[in-house]
């Protein structure tokens, strides 16, 4: 197999070419911190991400890969070895019970597991309690539970209600983030999201974790709901629930509580956006176009408005193209842009 120049072998270990584009963004964010990393790579596989972060990154110092599967640990480290990486420890074990009972060197954290990363929070910062930062990165492929249909696995896994709706996949990353918090929280560390992504099956966060009760306490501040009016889509985010539409007067729904502060980290975006150009990934515009969408959302409602639905609701004899829409809202001194978590969606500072 290969991988931006990477040569390596999977065998019976698995190995998802899909996820090549998450691999490279994330690595982008990895380059992008200004601190020297020492990184675990929990749920290591075939070694991939691990051997891209060091191989592409030269602030990563040393990358330990873990994975509870001894052919996986065993191909790991036949790949390693291939590709040179010489700064790299190797641990057969069960994720948890490495952190809470081993000695925690490290300072960034990568959790990519099967499903949901819930099961694994509480062991990262029990063992990370003692220090007084780092970073965290963690994907969600339980789309069908933060953004889909299944309410009670939301309510269960998450602690939140979610909304299968037209903005569903924002929602799904904002009740993610709300989700570490409550565990962050229980160890006095605030939370600050330096790049969040809605991409194909799977959501993905990367944090940096500060240990200060105070801003453990701000974080709870950014904490509420998002009202939704599925009948001429009204919609509104606050501390509290809004029962009826304040526009049509009819009985709203609700997703939450999830994190309503910002996603995005505007100086590491751009920091990425910048090691974009610099570097020949077989992804490079497809990572410019989402890197430039995700800067421009910054600053924006928690939600969004599809075009087509809101064509539909407001009886539009003809879908207007999205920049058009965008150009005739800026002329009337509104702020809206496209978004990266949908091809037909604008993000406004209008309200319906």
């Amino acid at each position: 197999m290969q991988e931006e120049g990477i040569e390596f072998e999977v065998k019976e270990i698995f190995y998802n070419t899909e996820m090549r584009f998450c691999r490279s963004i994330s690595s982008l964010c990895v380059g992008a911190l200004a601190e020297k990393l020492n990184i675990l790579d929990g749920f290591c596989a075939s070694g991939i991400r691990g051997i891209r972060y060091a191989k592409e990154n030269s602030n990563v110092t040393i990358v330990t890969s873990l994975d509870y599967s001894k052919k996986a640990i065993n191909q790991a480290k036949k790949n390693a070895k291939k590709n040179k990486i010489e700064k790299a420890n190797f641990v057969c074990e069960d994720f948890n019970k490495y952190l809470i009972n081993g000695e925690n060197e490290f300072n960034f954290i990568e959790i990519d597991p099967f499903g949901t990363p819930v099961p694994y929070l509480y062991s990262v910062f029990y063992s990370m309690q003692n220090k007084k930062e780092f970073y965290i990165s963690l994907t969600a492929t339980d789309t069908a539970v933060l953004c889909g249909h299944e309410s009670k696995a939301c309510l269960k896994n998450y602690h939140s209600k979610n909304l299968n709706n037209e903005f569903t996949h924002e929602n799904g990353l904002r009740i993610l983030i709300k989700r570490i918090l409550e565990t962050t929280g229980e160890f006095n560390f605030g939370i600050e999201p330096l790049f969040s992504l809605s991409d194909r099956h799977y959501l993905k966060v990367i944090l940096k974790c500060e240990k200060t009760a105070v801003k453990a306490d701000e974080c709870w501040k950014k904490i509420g709901f998002t009202s939704f009016c599925s009948s001429c889509g009204w919609r509104k985010s606050g501390k509290r629930i809004i029962n009826y539409c304040e526009k049509c007067k009819r009985q709203t729904d609700y997703g939450g509580p999830l994190w309503l502060g910002e996603l995005q980290n505007k100086k590491i975006i751009g920091k990425m956006i910048k090691l974009n150009s610099k570097r020949d990934y077989a992804d490079k515009k497809e990572l410019e176009k989402t890197l430039n969408l995700i800067k421009n959302e910054i600053g924006f409602h928690p939600y969004y408005y599809d075009v087509h639905q809101l064509a539909r609701r407001q009886g539009w004899k003809e879908l207007p193209k999205i920049d058009e829409l965008i150009e005739k809202v800026g002329k009337k001194g509104i702020k809206a842009v496209r978004t990266h978590f949908s091809p037909i969606a604008i993000k406004t500072d209008a309200e319906l």
